[in-house]
């Protein structure tokens, strides 16, 4: 979830360090001399060595399981740096996404597959050099391909919004830059499933990328590259986490029966989507940090008037972690359409259900409630609202 993924913008798939006191209970911060293990589903041995003279002996470095689908971190393992500034540790578990986290507050990013070697050096000054494991190889291609995309398409734009937005530049300009912003993500998107398929192959990396699929591109491609992984790499939580992200995709595509989400409103009435059954409803996430959002909501109200009497509605679904941010975006935006919303964000049961890992987000749904169309906006909305409602 990049783009607008949360208040401070984009982070990397893998949480920072400074996050890691947060989710690793007291238990688990104990350490002892070499390597310790926790079983796994698909068990297989990988081992970790090497040098890094930055390190004091004695320091203790984890070993930290990535989860993307609950964005977390759980304790694999660690070793302790030999008096030579060393390591050498062998550890049995599944094939996955790793952090090796140093006590610098360094991460280094692995994929790994099952026995591999990996060698990490580094001399004082120095980056570090990992060899012995291809997948993370293609991790560290992707993690790269992925910032200068975001570099080339999405910043530029974002910035320019983000100036109008602070010099209060008036409805037309902010909408024109925020339709600018969409289509660079769209297009940073599209590049994102172009490597996924044609560079991380079966890769372990593959999961890496699967956040942030697009399944409006060759997303045949796309399905045919995680049955292929499924195929090479059996019975993996990994694995089984692809297959799902895919069917969740599917279920968001054009054609498809949106999910019946349902939640609580701002002053605790319990709504739901089905409600608006015989209605076209807008389907939009949005959250109080994401400035194409709140754009976006000062559009709305003109298009309710304009077409609430024809049979059509909005139903939101905030983002926000804050009740209080949410109230507040909501009242400054003029926000008076039924929305629900969720403490747990990301994992929230509506977030989920649509596949929603950044935002703007938005589904309209025909009064059947399939989807006809997804992430429209500005005039793309007025365009396709005006072929529904004034044919």
């Amino acid at each position: 979830m990049e783009w607008h993924s949360n208040p401070s913008g984009f982070h990397s798939i893998l949480p920072n360090a400074l996050s890691l006191k947060k989710r690793l209970s007291p238990n688990l911060t104990a350490f002892v001399v070499g390597a310790w293990l926790l079983s796994a589903t698909a068990l297989a041995d990988f081992a970790i060595s090497g040098s890094l003279d930055h390190l004091e002996p004695g320091s203790k470095v984890q070993l930290l399981r990535e989860d993307l689908d609950q964005r977390n971190r759980t304790l694999e393992g660690g070793l302790v740096i030999q008096a030579n500034r060393s390591f050498d540790a062998t550890f049995t578990g599944e094939p996955g996404l790793f952090s090796l986290v140093l006590p610098t507050g360094e991460t280094i990013a692995l994929a790994i597959d099952d026995g591999q070697k990996i060698s990490i050096t580094a001399t004082t000054g120095s980056p570090i050099k990992i060899t012995g494991s291809p997948d993370t190889d293609v991790l560290q291609a992707y993690e790269t391909f992925r910032k200068g995309s975001l570099a080339r398409l999405v910043y530029p734009p974002r910035a320019e919004l983000n100036k109008a937005n602070d010099t209060g530049a008036d409805a037309a300009t902010m909408a024109h830059l925020s339709a600018g912003e969409v289509e660079g993500y769209a297009a940073h998107k599209r590049e994102l499933n172009d490597f996924s398929i044609d560079q991380a192959k079966t890769s372990i990396a593959l999961y890496a990328t699967s956040l942030r699929w697009d399944g409006d591109h060759r997303s045949k491609a796309l399905e045919a590259q995680v049955d292929m992984f499924a195929k090479s790499h059996p019975d993996l939580v990994i694995t089984r986490s692809m297959l799902e992200r895919m069917r969740l995709l599917k279920l968001t595509s054009i054609g498809s029966i949106g999910s019946p989400i349902s939640g609580k409103s701002i002053d605790g009435k319990e709504l739901s989507l089905k409600d608006f059954r015989g209605k076209t409803v807008l389907l939009d996430f949005w959250a109080s940090w994401c400035v194409p959002c709140r754009v976006e909501n000062r559009h709305y109200a003109s298009l309710l008037e304009k077409y609430s009497s024809a049979g059509f509605a909005i139903f939101a679904v905030n983002l926000d972690e804050s009740r209080t941010s949410w109230a507040i975006a909501s009242k400054r935006d003029g926000v008076y359409w039924p929305q629900i919303s969720d403490p747990l964000v990301w994992n929230s049961p509506a977030a989920l259900a649509y596949n929603v890992g950044a935002l703007p987000v938005s589904f309209l749904l025909d009064p059947e409630g399939r989807i006809i169309a997804r992430n429209l906006r500005g005039e793309q909305l007025n365009a396709k609202l005006e072929a529904l409602f004034e044919e």
